[in-house]
């Protein structure tokens, strides 16, 4: 193996990646050239495909999320809470939307969908904006098919003037994941809901990083070795 040539291509490829940091603004990782040349260099390939994906439109997209949910939100907050605090119908509502995410994987889990999402649902879980009870179930469904478990234990609620703020703590678990372990982690959703007690908008506060993103083999030792640079 031509060593020299070797050693040009990763100084090379070393100083891509630092061009790319400069225009992405993230970490780049050291690639140790202790290291065989192959593994090094499929290395480098899996950091600039990461590197490359941050930088381009995913962040563009999550911008409109976030402003797709502020609008929505403000536009719901303007015609104030409708449902009656501490209400018969509200409780029911709460009960409904808790009843449904405590299990993805539910026999009658598809057939309740219906029930607790409005026509009209905003939705995001920080993995996708979707708009419409359609596209809010057919996520779901997929996402429960996935997983082989996945749970949501409510620990905590907060309501004001209309907006109700869950906490909760979820368990996945995937035989691919950490090595079929169940995984937890915690997050929040916001929720509102329309005068027949359904779901209008659903907003999860949620690091989809560390609860999902780093237990992906290969992606997941590209995560934390850049989380760990910062």
């Amino acid at each position: 193996m031509n060593t020299r040539g070797a050693g040009q291509r990763r100084t090379a490829v070393r100083h891509s990646l630092r061009q790319m940091q400069r225009e992405s603004r993230l970490p780049v990782l050291s690639i140790s050239t202790s290291r065989p040349p192959l593994v090094g260099m499929v290395a480098v390939l899996l950091c600039a495909l990461l590197l490359s994906a941050c930088s381009a439109a995913p962040r563009g997209a999550t911008q409109a999320a976030w402003s797709d949910y502020l609008d929505t939100l403000g536009r719901l907050q303007a015609g104030g809470a409708a449902l009656e605090p501490g209400g018969a119908e509200e409780r029911r509502a709460i009960a409904r939307f808790q009843e449904l995410l405590s299990d993805l994987k539910a026999p009658d889990f598809a057939a309740r969908v219906g029930d607790v999402y409005a026509d009209d649902v905003f939705f995001n879980d920080t993995l996708k904006t979707l708009n419409g009870v359609g596209e809010v179930e057919a996520h779901l469904l997929a996402t429960a098919e996935a997983l082989e478990e996945c749970t949501v234990e409510f620990v905590d609620l907060t309501a004001s003037d209309g907006d109700y703020y869950f906490r909760w703590v979820m368990t996945v678990r995937h035989q691919r994941l950490a090595r079929g372990e169940a995984l937890r982690s915690v997050g929040m959703t916001h929720v509102r809901f329309d005068a027949e007690g359904k779901v209008v908008l659903h907003q999860d506060f949620w690091d989809s990083t560390g609860g999902f993103f780093e237990h992906v083999p290969a992606l997941g030792w590209l995560l934390r070795r850049a989380k760990a640079r910062l």
